[in-house]
């Protein structure tokens, strides 16, 4: 397996939320969390603490009309973003590379 280069954590509708960078491979590869555990040995917990994360994404995906997708209020958007902040945080630090946070028009940066 490629030395692991990089980690975007960056919510998508109907798709995984990991896009990994690998030295071989020019293209982020959309990645499930569960395989981080196998290949990357992470915590079980913390897989399912993104995964959780990224379910209430989805969650509010409409796919009969995808501009109203999103979540009811700002107080609502910015706790789940704040949550999606601190497992991008957790994931440099276990991971021990960059991890890039994306969303809706906010980024931000988290190195081990």
């Amino acid at each position: 397996m490629a030395e692991l280069l990089s980690v975007r954590l960056a919510p998508e509708w109907v798709t995984d939320c990991l896009w990994v960078l690998r030295a071989d491979d020019p293209i982020r590869e959309n990645y499930a969390p569960e395989r981080l555990v196998a290949d990357h040995g992470a915590p079980a917990e913390l897989v399912a603490a993104i995964e959780a994360w990224d379910a209430e994404f989805q969650a509010v995906f409409v796919s009969d009309d995808p501009m109203s997708s999103g979540f009811p209020d700002e107080t609502t958007t910015l706790a789940w973003r704040s949550r999606g902040e601190a497992l991008a945080a957790r994931l440099a630090a276990l991971l021990g590379v960059r991890v890039e946070f994306r969303v809706a028009g906010y980024d931000r940066v988290f190195t081990p």
